[in-house]
This record gives structure tokens, C-alpha cells and sequence, in this order.
């Protein structure tokens, strides 16, 4: 199973979206249209996230937020910086302490209260009390931690500060009371050699192997999924006698050790733009690699990094660097709009979510039931700065929503409603039908009351008549 199937569904449905949505596009031959502004410094891309549009189809209303290279943002930079900004919470506290390793590095605990690690959920809406842990060395992000324990690997000997600071999915600080919920601790770290390359063989027991999934993360760098068989992670057993079955995984990346893994997820945030190989294996306690009959159990991946949080603009003007944590500070308002481009009164505000694989991406998904023009409303705040932004579907923006008889062959479908339509108008035909028969029926009875009281006023004076003859 790879990093992103253990995402919720949202991440899978629209790239199915996506998919059908080009394939579609391709057949009917169109082309896709967002609209473009610059608001504050920021450009903004907007339309729906598979067009053409049609009714009744899944879909949802996409933003994209870009800056220019070299512009400071509190929203991320180009130098991979994956914070955006505060939220505040309530219970919530941690604890850190780290100790040298005898061997490499500094193995760093993490003992947070109130607070849910869910690496599998990074980069995704927020979720009040989960996330991960962002790690720093003299003020310094040095990483997240995906878990409670953390390998630091390169640290300069001297004093040094550890800091931790929990984070939201979307790598904003959690704070109680304003203040940010974080903890420090301070170590002396000691000039030591380098680790050994050769850490010798343990025979594995049966059952045991490995598998790992990689995929790129929008912020920067790549997120790894280890996903072991009759293996236990045991980061607080590192250096103690070997347990047949447990102990950690050492990640290589192009052939070169960078570390231990201390739980399933790690973020490799310092892989070079290309493509790159990751090999993992798994190593006891005292780090020697379990193998079978020599062979190393281990498991190899590659993954292709393009050049840091660039996205090239379509107007040639150069790279541009994608803006994240925005799906805390901005919401989208949809509405429908009539003919004349008037509001219907079908209005709905909703919220934004990152979309994966995409730095600077959003989305508010949507089924359009009607087709016609839509018109987004963005409202919140960007870097403090107040956003009020309006775009609306039509020539020369984004495509209108259109009915899905267009794209339908050999024979058109009605839509569910135009199923509905018919079938209300039939009913009120059923209606004006059962109303005539009712007032047809009341008319004849009538008549028939008047034409029978006329009979008898009839047989009346006949009679009346005949006794008058008769008497005379």
C-alpha cells in the first residue's frame, strides 16, 4: 500500500477526477481555462479542478497561490520552510529530551500530551490535537518527526539546543493561550568518529521482510512509508542487546547513509532534484542488518524531485514558488448565478483543503447539479493582509458548468434533473388533469340537479293543466 492510499479519500478521488476529467477533455476537444490574478503580491489560479465542468460530475473548485522566487512569505519560502502560521488549541503540552548516541547523532524523544501523531495525514486539512512534531537544532529546523522518537544525524559537537514544536497537517504551530506549544532541552555534544559503514549480518528470522513506498511531498523533499513484516520497531531498545525480530531501519539514500528510522514514516527533506534512489534495510538493536542465507532483507524505491517548490507560469516570466498553509486563513463562498448573472440564491460557503502534490494548491470539492455560471468568493487573509476576491465563470475566465448531454454519445441522457423536471411537470399535469375531470364532474352534476328540478317543474304544470281542463 503506498504513503498516499493510507490518505483519505479525497487525494484518490480527485486524481480520478483528473484523469477522467483531461480524458474527457481530450474527446470532446476543448481546452482547459482558469483565471489568473495578482492580489497583494500573490497570483492567484482559479477555476474548477476538472474542466470542462458538467452537471452532476464530481468536481470542486480549485485555487493555486504562487509568489515570485526570492519573495519572503510567512507561508513557506522556497528554501523548503513548511510553516503557516499559528492555530490555537486547548489541553495541549510536550515534552523533549535527547541523549548522545554512542554510536551516531542524538536520539531525540518526543512526549506530547493531548496531541495524536498522523503522519499519514501531512500536508491534508487540518484536525484539531494531530499532526507531527518539526525538530530544531540553535533555532535551527532541522526536520519533522513523524513519531515519538527522532534520529539527529550530523550535529556539530558544543553545546546545543533541541527544540520541538508540535504542528498541524498543514505545518502550522499549535499554541495554548498564545503561546506556541513547544519544549527544549540542551546537550553537550562531543567530537566523536564516523559511524562505521560496515555493520555486519544477523540471520533474520522467518517471515521477515520489507517494503517501502515513496512518494513526493508539496513542500519539499519526499515522505517514506516503511512497512515491515515480522519485524517490531524498537527505538527504545537502540544500542541495547539484540531481540531476534525487532530493533530499526537505516535509509540510504544514492548509496550514501542517512539515517535511522525511528517509525514508519520519515521525511526525507534533503534529497538533491533528479532522480533519486532510496534503499532500506532492517537492523537490529545494535544495528547489524538482518539477512537471509547473506542476502540483506531490504527493500528499494526510486522517486524523481523536481527543482524545489518551483511551478513554471505559462507566461514564460520564470519560476515561481507555491504559497502553503492558506487552507487555515482562506474559505470559498460558491453560487450559482441566473442568466442574467444574477445570484440565484444558491450559495454556499465552504472550506479548503492542500491538494496533494500540488505546493500552493486547493481545493473545495463539489458536485455542480446545475449548469450555468458559478462565481467564486475567496475571503480571508493572507500574511495578515485581508483578501476579498471574487472570480466568475465565463468567457474569457473559467468554463461555465455545462449540461452533460454535451459530452454524452451516441444517445444523450437526461440529467437527474431533467428527470426531475419531467416528472414535477408531469405531476402537475396529473394535478390539472384530476382538477378539469373534478370540475367536469361538478358542472355535470350540476346540470343534471337543474335538469331534473326542470322536469319536475315540467310534470308539475302539465299536471296543473290537465286538473284545470278537467274541472272546466
Amino acid at each position: 500500500m503506498s504513503f498516499w492510499h493510507r490518505l483519505p479519500r479525497l487525494r484518490r478521488s480527485l486524481l480520478t477526477l483528473a484523469v477522467s476529467g483531461a480524458a474527457l477533455a481530450a474527446t470532446v476537444g476543448v481546452v482547459w481555462a482558469h483565471e489568473g490574478r495578482e492580489v497583494h503580491g500573490f497570483t492567484f489560479d482559479v477555476g474548477f479542478l476538472v474542466e470542462p465542468a458538467y452537471e452532476g460530475q464530481p468536481n470542486g473548485v480549485y485555487l493555486s497561490v504562487t509568489r515570485e522566487r526570492g519573495v519572503e512569505s510567512g507561508h513557506g519560502s522556497a528554501g523548503g520552510h513548511d510553516h503557516g502560521g499559528t492555530v490555537e488549541t486547548s489541553g495541549m503540552s510536550v515534552e523533549v529530551t535527547a541523549e548522545v548516541d554512542p554510536i551516531d547523532g542524538i536520539n531525540v524523544h518526543i512526549l506530547p500530551v493531548g496531541f495524536v501523531f498522523a503522519p499519514e495525514r501531512v500536508n491534508q486539512a487540518d484536525v484539531d490535537g494531530e499532526g507531527h512534531a518539526h525538530v530544531y537544532v540553535d533555532s535551527e529546523k532541522v526536520g519533522r518527526a513523524y513519531g515519538e522518537w527522532f534520529h539527529l544525524k550530523g550535529v556539530a559537537p558544543g553545546d546545543r539546543e533541541i527544540r520541538v514544536t508540535l504542528q498541524t497537517n498543514g505545518h502550522s504551530e499549535y499554541a495554548v493561550g498564545g503561546q506556541t506549544v513547544q519544549a527544549a532541552t540542551t546537550l553537550s555534544v562531543p567530537a566523536m568518529p564516523p559511524a562505521p559503514e560496515e555493520v555486519g549480518q544477523v540471520e533474520a528470522p522467518a517471515g521477515m521482510g520489507v517494503a517501502i513506498s515513496l512518494e513526493p511531498d508539496p513542500v519539499g523533499g519526499a515522505n517514506l512509508l516503511v512497512m515491515p513484516q515480522g519485524f517490531t520497531l524498537a527505538p527504545e531498545k537502540i544500542n541495547a542487546p539484540n531481540v531476534a525480530g525487532e530493533g530499526h531501519p537505516h535509509v540510504y539514500v544514492n548509496g550514501v547513509r542517512l539515517g535511522r528510522v525511528y517509525s514508519p514514516y520519515l521525511h526525507l527533506g534533503k534529497l538533491a532534484p533528479g532522480m533519486n534512489e532510496v534503499r532500506v534495510t532492517l537492523n537490529t538493536n545494535m544495528h547489524q542488518e538482518y539477512a537471509r542465507d547473506g542476502e540483506t532483507i531490504e527493500a528499494v524505491a526510486t522517486i524523481q524531485i523536481p527543482a524545489e517548490g518551483e511551478v513554471q507560469t505559462d507566461d514564460g516570466h520564470g519560476a515561481r514558488v507555491g504559497v502553503t498553509g492558506l487552507a487555515n486563513s482562506l474559505v470559498v463562498e460558491v453560487t450559482h448565478l441566473a442568466a442574467d448573472m444574477s445570484a440565484s440564491g444558491l450559495a454556499r460557503q465552504m472550506a479548503l483543503s492542500p491538494l496533494p502534490g500540488e505546493r500552493g494548491g486547493y481545493v473545495a470539492p463539489f458536485i455542480p447539479t446545475v449548469p450555468g455560471p458559478y462565481r467564486f468568493r475567496f475571503v480571508g487573509t493572507i500574511d495578515g493582509l485581508p483578501v476579498d476576491e471574487t472570480f466568475t465563470s465565463g468567457p474569457g475566465t473559467f468554463d461555465d458548468v455545462r449540461s452533460a448531454t454535451e459530452a454524452q454519445f451516441p444517445r444523450p441522457v437526461p440529467s437527474a434533473r431533467e428527470i426531475a423536471g419531467v416528472a414535477s411537470a408531469a405531476q402537475q399535469h396529473a394535478r390539472d388533469a384530476s382538477d378539469e375531470a373534478a370540475a367536469a364532474l361538478t358542472v355535470a352534476v350540476i346540470g343534471l340537479a337543474v335538469g331534473g328540478v326542470g322536469l319536475m317543474t315540467g310534470v308539475g304544470l302539465a299536471l296543473y293543466a290537465f286538473r284545470r281542463r278537467g274541472a272546466g
